[in-house]
C-alpha cells in the first residue's frame, strides 16, 4: 500500500473493463482503515488513490472468497445506502472478485462498475476468477520479494555494523551501488578502500577479492538488483537499516 504502481496494476483493470464490458473497473487493497487503489478507471467521474473503509463497497465483499455480484445496487438493502450509489457518480451494477491469498486471507478485491442493471455470464465470472487469482499472485509475490530484499540488506548492514561499527549509511549506499553498477561517490569509498573492500586505483572504483566475497555472501549481484527494482520499484532506506541493528 501507498506505492504508485499504476503502470503494474493497469493492465489488470483494463482486462476487468474487457472481460465484463463494464465501463468501470478498479483493483485496492483494504486495511482495518481504508481502501488503496493499486489501479483504477472510474471513468474519469472519480479522482482518488484511496478511500476511508466505511465507505467503500468492498468491505463487504471481505467476508468470503467468493464473488459478489449485485445486479441493482439500488435494491441491495445494505449497498442502495451507500454515497456512491444514491450521488454521483450513481453506480448500479457491481461485480467484486476477492484477492485470496493460498492460506484464505482477502487482502482485496478487482472490482467492475456500470451505470444500469446488469448480470454476468458464467464464463465472464470464472475468467474475472481467474484474473483476481493472477493478480493476487502478482501480489503476494512482490510482498515475498520485499520481505526478503528487507532480510538481505538488514543481513549486510548487520555483518558492516560488526566488523566496521562506524560505516557510515553513505557509505553502505555506495557500496550497494557500485555492486548494482550504479554510479558511485568515490569520496564516499575512500574507506572502504582503506579496509581492504574496493579498490581506487583504476579510474572507475571496484570490488576488491574482499569485497566481491562480501557481494556473493549476501546476494548482492547486479542482476538480484535488476529483478529487485522490477518487482519493488521502491529503494531500501538504508538510515532505517542502521536504525534496525541498533
Amino acid at each position: 500500500m501507498d506505492v504508485n504502481q499504476e503502470d503494474r496494476y493497469g493492465l489488470y483493470v483494463d482486462l476487468a473493463k474487457l472481460i465484463t464490458d463494464c465501463p468501470v473497473a478498479y483493483t485496492g487493497l483494504l486495511d482495518d482503515d481504508r481502501q488503496f487503489f493499486l489501479a483504477k478507471d472510474f471513468n474519469g467521474l472519480l479522482d482518488a488513490d484511496e478511500v476511508p473503509r466505511h465507505l467503500t463497497l468492498c468491505q463487504y465483499a471481505l467476508g468470503s472468497t467468493q464473488p459478489m455480484i449485485v445486479p441493482d445496487l439500488r435494491e441491495h438493502p445494505k449497498l442502495k445506502h451507500n454515497p456512491l450509489v444514491t450521488a454521483s457518480p450513481n453506480w448500479v451494477f457491481w461485480g467484486a472478485y476477492p484477492l485470496v491469498t493460498q492460506d484464505g486471507l482477502v487482502l482485496g478485491t478487482l472490482c467492475t462498475v456500470d451505470y444500469k442493471p446488469r448480470s454476468m455470464e458464467p464464463f465472464q465470472i470464472e475468467q474475472m476468477q481467474a484474473l483476481a487469482n493472477n493478480l493476487t499472485l502478482l501480489v503476494t509475490l512482490q510482498m515475498e520479494e520485499r520481505d526478503a530484499v528487507t532480510e538481505r540488506m538488514a543481513k549486510l548492514a548487520a555483518y558492516f555494523h560488526r566488523n566496521h561499527p562506524d560505516l557510515r549509511p553513505s557509505e553502505l549506499e555506495n557500496f550497494l551501488n557500485l555492486c548494482s553498477g550504479q554510479p558511485v561517490n568515490r569520496q564516499e569509498l575512500e574507506r572502504l578502500a582503506q579496509w581492504g573492500i574496493v579498490t581506487l586505483d583504476n579510474n572507475a572504483p571496484d570490488l576488491t577479492a574482499k569485497g566481491r566475497e562480501i557481494q556473493a555472501e549476501h546476494g548482492l549481484h547486479a542482476a538480484t538488483f535488476r529483478r529487485q527494482a522490477l518487482a519493488q520499484r521502491t529503494a531500501v532506506d538504508i538510515e532505517d537499516l542502521f536504525a534496525m541493528i541498533d
